[in-house]
């Protein structure tokens, strides 16, 4: 009976768990039979990093290094991610107004902030090549490692800091996520077989529930963010329209760019679908807090475009599974 309910409520988990971050939201912002439970809710926060670790791990443990190969759409997306920062730098340098200023940086936030470590779970359920999608995580983190220390300069006071200084200190906010993982994967798929056969058999879904946990986290944190800003609702609705504008043509370019490779979906997610909690915490580090409502609502319309996406991969199933195709996969 579980088994089916839960069946029939994937395609809208993603719907489901933004929901139930709102509504967490309002339990802490407005009740207060919330008080003592808000150093739990803070902790919980504080762990994402550690739920991050374990869906990347899951990840690695289903593809081997030598399906993770390098392809043309990788190094597009990649260059597409400096270029498009870099100009933008560029003109923020020059730019003497301060109306649209935050419009601006959150623009650069959402071109600069990498692919999400989770982006290889909804991959996969969307029929998407896993091995592919993991390997441009590695790339674009590391193209923002580099590309935030070289150009934020350019428009923003980052300190006496050099530039080696903030790329160590990225790489140290990204790098246990992404390497750890794929460290304790070749060393458990080494030595120990028999765990990563037991890992293969009992952790399909994991990753994909370890993700709906972590929306539901983060779009709480996004409302809060939103309620604290003291910008008007105007202001605050132009930049979820800015968010929005980002998520669909990043999605919408990516799939464009894809699609010459044969890799539509894979390339989607990787553009489309940004690691805003790392996207957040440079804009609190190095830019104006107002800055994060940007991203933050990025979050929210990413996850409403994966549910819609999801939700049309479960019908077409159905179509392919009545007529005796093969669902399409890359």
């Amino acid at each position: 009976m579980l088994k089916v309910l839960l069946k029939k409520l994937k395609p809208y988990t993603l719907l489901i768990a933004v929901s139930l971050g709102f509504m967490v939201f309002c339990f802490f912002r407005f009740t207060k039979l919330s008080m003592p439970l808000r150093p739990t809710a803070h902790f919980i926060g504080e762990s994402l990093p550690v739920i991050l670790f374990f869906i990347l791990f899951f990840a690695f443990s289903k593809i081997t290094l030598h399906q993770m190969k390098p392809r043309a759409w990788h190094f597009i997306l990649v260059i597409y991610q400096i270029i498009s920062t870099a100009l933008l730098a560029l003109y923020l340098r020059s730019y003497n107004g301060e109306q649209n200023i935050v419009i601006l940086e959150g623009i650069l936030i959402c071109l600069i902030t990498p692919t999400a470590a989770s982006a290889s779970v909804i991959t996969g359920k969307l029929g998407g090549n896993e091995s592919s999608l993991t390997t441009y995580i590695i790339f674009s983190n590391l193209a923002a490692a580099v590309a935030i220390p070289l150009f934020f300069p350019l428009f923003c006071d980052m300190g006496n800091n050099s530039f080696f200084h903030d790329c160590f200190l990225i790489l140290n906010h990204i790098s246990p996520i992404l390497v750890l993982p794929m460290i304790l994967t070749v060393i458990i798929r080494t030595f120990s077989p028999k765990l990563h056969q037991f890992i293969l058999r009992n952790t399909k879904e994991i990753g994909f529930y370890l993700w709906a946990f972590i929306i539901v986290v983060v779009s709480a944190k996004t409302f809060a963010n939103i309620e604290a800003s003291d910008k008007t609702a105007t202001e605050i609705t132009i930049m979820a329209a800015v968010g929005f504008f980002m998520t669909i043509l990043q999605f919408a370019l990516a799939k464009g760019i894809g699609q010459f490779g044969g890799q539509r979906i894979s390339a989607g997610q990787a553009l489309g679908q940004k690691n805003m909690v790392f996207g957040l915490w440079v804009t609190l580090t190095y830019l104006n807090p107002t800055v994060a409502i940007i991203p933050g609502t990025y979050i929210l319309w990413q996850n409403v475009v994966n549910a819609w996406q999801m939700w049309y991969r479960e019908k077409n199933l159905r179509i392919w599974e009545q007529r005796g195709e093969s669902p399409y996969q890359e």
